[in-house]
């Protein structure tokens, strides 16, 4: 979705005349909490591009400078700058489609908030976006959390910023199909018809009801009964005996119940295709992480290897060891592709066999596509992994570009 120029840069901060400034402005006032000036006018001047990209209509590339801008304010030790930073990119990501990736920015941006100071008026209103983004991201699948987001965030807004809370209210009650209750919303805002409305519209992406009805529309007609898709099925899996696995230590922690998913790299190159080559791979794996990192078992839930073999890494009762932290590890699988995709391409086999693999898993477990991540839409600190090119390949299964 592109924005017109001179749009408002933000879907928070157009809510009220203190809220117009850009997160230029704001970045480059907070020398009482940088390291310098010099870390100052980089934060600065990245926002500034940020916020330039963002007028012109250019959302993907908007969220991944304003990313840039918050890893700039972390160094420069201005978390408040740095929760504006994430918050506005998780926007730009949902003007562009990317909910799963949005949905990592704010879980980011929720970890830093309590370290603001909680009595000033920045924190409330980081609170405040926090909430309404939180809403956002669950918009199109989970109604009751949505609901209880947008509340939470209008007993924080203040003047007009309840504006921009009582039209995604409003949008959330049409799309339930509720257009009184939307109606009433919306016209307590007393410019239900504002350009901010039509903005979020297209974010949360509900379709505009239509202006006419035909007078005499045609009796529907019953459509006939369609089998139901069948379920994906599991694809052919090696066991650890395979690779000649070890025991799994007893410094482990029983996996809880999986609801997300991570593809990595293992930035590493097989020296032939063969089964056994690929086994030594796994095993050297294992040893390097019981060994060196002292965890108890390898660090991938499956690796999929060159020519499209599937491995069982830990066992799937044991939480992983592999997303960045133990928080993060929870109820995650992790899924490691055995290449280096920053300098290669996945082969078409594994491409194939993650997709089967996905798409079984998510089954299996009830896991929402958007909540497959790759290991740098997740991480807290930045990485490659698991590269350019499978970055790709995940973002195109997830858009239901690839298929099984």
């Amino acid at each position: 979705m592109r924005q017109s120029a001179g749009a408002p840069r933000t879907l928070f901060r157009v809510a009220g005349a203190l809220l117009l400034v850009p997160l230029a402005a704001f970045a480059s006032g907070c020398a009482g909490n940088s390291g310098s000036d010099v870390a100052d006018a980089t934060v600065a001047s990245l926002a500034s591009k940020a916020d330039a990209s963002r007028q012109q209509g250019r959302a993907s590339l908007a969220a991944r400078q304003y990313e840039q801008v918050a890893i700039a304010a972390m160094d420069a030790g201005d978390p408040a700058t740095q929760v504006d930073a994430l918050l506005d990119a998780a926007e730009c990501w949902l003007h562009d489609g990317k909910v799963s990736v949005a949905s990592v920015d704010v879980d980011k941006a929720a970890k830093l908030v309590p370290r603001l100071q909680q009595t000033s008026s920045r924190a409330r209103f980081a609170e405040m976006r926090l909430d309404c983004l939180r809403g956002d991201v669950s918009f199109g699948t989970d109604p009751y959390f949505t609901r209880r987001s947008y509340d939470a965030a209008l007993q924080k807004a203040v003047g007009r910023e309840r504006d921009a809370v009582l039209y995604r209210q409003s949008l959330l009650a049409e799309q339930q199909g509720d257009a009184q209750r939307a109606k009433k919303l919306a016209d307590s805002t007393g410019h239900p018809r504002s350009a901010l409305y039509d903005e979020l519209r297209q974010m949360l992406r509900v379709r505009a009801p239509a202006t006419t009805a035909r007078a005499n529309p045609p009796a529907p007609i019953a459509p006939a009964p369609v089998a139901a898709a069948p379920a994906p099925k599991s694809p052919p899996i090696l066991p650890r005996s395979a690779w000649n696995a070890r025991r799994t230590r007893s410094n482990f922690d029983r996996m809880t119940p999986i609801w997300r998913i991570t593809v990595h790299h293992t930035a590493t190159r097989l020296p032939g295709n063969a089964a056994s080559v690929a086994a030594d791979a796994i095993n050297a794996f294992q040893r390097q992480h019981q060994e060196q990192e002292g965890w108890a078992d390898i660090g991938y839930h499956f690796l999929i290897d060159p020519s499209g073999r599937i491995w069982e890494g830990r066992p799937l009762t044991y939480q992983g060891a592999h997303a960045g932290s133990p928080e993060l590890n929870v109820g995650n699988i992790g899924v490691a592709l055995i290449g280096d995709f920053t300098v290669q391409q996945p082969s078409a086999a594994q491409k194939k066999a993650l997709v089967e693999l996905l798409d079984s898993l998510c089954a299996k477990y009830h896991v929402e596509h958007g909540r497959v991540y790759t290991h740098q839409e997740i991480r807290d600190t930045s990485t490659e992994c698991p590269g350019p090119a499978l970055q790709r390949v995940v973002e195109q299964w997830r858009r239901g570009v690839l298929k099984g």
